[in-house]
């Protein structure tokens, strides 16, 4: 196609703004801004976003928080529980179920300064919880349990007697407002066999189980008290109701276990003790079964191979524990603990000392990782004696051993956990030691 006419003109003068022009640009840009306004700030969404995620209730996040303390998962319940205070932060039975989680949950834990650190954690949430109401008696019966629970944590002694104070006082604001509270009761008979009032606590244990028979937590309190007061038999019975509540608490076989094991290791026929010593096992594998990550299962059923002879199945266990858990000096000690009494002192002077000073990767031959030191307390200090024994033992092969020894001895001495028994073996390692360094005669 041809086309033809006049060259292009362009015109030389912009196009005029008019009055109803103008208003019509700036009536769009007004426009299109308060879209993208709302937009931004959600009330409008954009038809090809994807779409919005429903936000959990507080109810949601609760329920999962007892579907997994049920189950026996309690760090998964802590973590529910915590979303839900996060939803609904000024809900005082949210806090207090998480502070009561948060308790149970210390006795799964190994390393002392952990504990230590979860049982502030649950005090912090058991003091929102009163905060927040203080005419919640089952908030302030919680606050018993978890000040009870701190004080056994506590070295000093002057501290842990002022949280057994502050726990009592506590109780008896809840029984003041519900005078028939069933976990106040039993977190107050907790507090009574701590503080020794031995008979006082009985009575308060037998009363709360009248009042709250299908409790799991006023069983298992109840049989801590008989356990305490040496009724190892009726402890049993309390922890096996405990469960009859809650088959899934780890912690609740554990502690069955420890008073089969008592019984067991104290009967004085043989029928006794290995039905006892067999059920206490069975009750530590329950344990191990229901979490299986957890290396205090694995422990416990070392200890009791250990305390009947059997070093080769004790050491299997620890070896289990310490497999879950390579960098924890508590299993390192347990270990070398079950090498000396098996008489494998070259073996439990390494694996004590990795656990009693602490090791680097290179050191730790076996694992080839870092352990950090133990800290000295009432469940590791037969690890430091028996350390500073062995050490005292190759103290004539190599002096510095003995002044290791020394070191070791003196701490002990320095600790609330120095009696007549840790003296007599500090004193039997020092003569040992101070033999070396006499003349030979001529």
């Amino acid at each position: 196609m041809q086309l033809r006419g006049t060259s292009f003109q362009p015109a030389t003068d912009p196009p005029r703004l008019t009055v109803r022009r103008t208003a019509a640009y700036a009536a769009a840009i007004l426009f299109f801004l308060g879209i993208l306004h709302l937009l931004t700030t959600g009330v409008l969404r954009s038809p090809f976003a994807p779409p919005p995620t429903p936000t959990r209730s507080t109810g949601s996040y609760a329920d999962e928080g007892k579907a997994f303390f049920d189950a026996g998962i309690l760090s998964k319940a802590i973590a529910a529980y915590q979303n839900a205070v996060r939803v609904d932060p000024r809900n005082p039975v949210l806090w207090a179920e998480l502070a009561r989680i948060q308790t149970y949950s210390s006795s799964l834990i190994l390393s002392s300064a952990d504990q230590i650190q979860r049982m502030r954690e649950a005090r912090d949430s058991a003091l929102q919880a009163v905060e927040l109401d203080e005419d919640y008696a089952t908030g302030w019966a919680i606050q018993t349990l978890v000040l009870d629970w701190s004080a056994s944590h506590e070295v000093d002694e002057e501290t842990r007697q002022n949280l057994l104070s502050e726990a009592f006082q506590a109780s008896s604001r809840a029984l003041q407002l519900e005078s028939d509270n069933p976990l106040a009761l039993a977190f107050r008979a907790e507090v009574l066999v701590d503080q020794e009032n031995w008979n006082t606590a009985l009575d308060a244990g037998a009363r709360a189980v009248q009042l709250g028979p299908d409790i799991m937590d006023v069983h298992r309190a109840y049989a801590y008290v008989l356990e305490s007061n040496g009724y190892y038999e009726r402890a049993i019975e309390e922890y096996l109701a405990a469960i009859d509540r809650n088959t899934n608490l780890p912690f609740l076989y554990m502690s069955l276990g420890a008073n089969y094991r008592r019984i067991g290791e104290t009967a004085t026929d043989t029928a006794t003790r290995d039905y006892m010593i067999a059920m206490a096992l069975e009750a530590f594998s329950r344990a191990a079964d229901l979490n299986p990550a957890d290396p205090n299962p694995y422990l416990s059923i070392a200890r009791t191979y250990s305390n009947q002879g059997e070093f080769f199945a004790a050491e299997r266990n620890a070896q289990k524990a310490l497999d879950l858990d390579n960098t924890n000096p508590f299993i390192y000690g347990r270990l070398g603990v079950i090498y000396y009494f098996a008489k494998n002192y070259e073996t439990a002077v390494k694996t004590l000392r990795c656990a009693v000073r602490g090791c680097t990767a290179e050191e730790n031959e076996a694992e080839g990782v870092e352990v950090a030191p133990l800290t000295l307390t009432a469940g590791t200090v037969d690890m430091f004696y028996i350390y500073g024994s062995v050490l005292a033992f190759y103290g004539k092969e190599e002096p510095a051993n003995c002044i290791e020894a020394a070191a070791i001895f003196a701490q002990l001495r320095a600790s609330p956990y120095h009696d007549e028994t840790v003296e007599s073996i500090i004193r039997e390692g020092e003569a040992i030691c101070a033999s070396f360094q006499r003349p030979s005669e001529g």
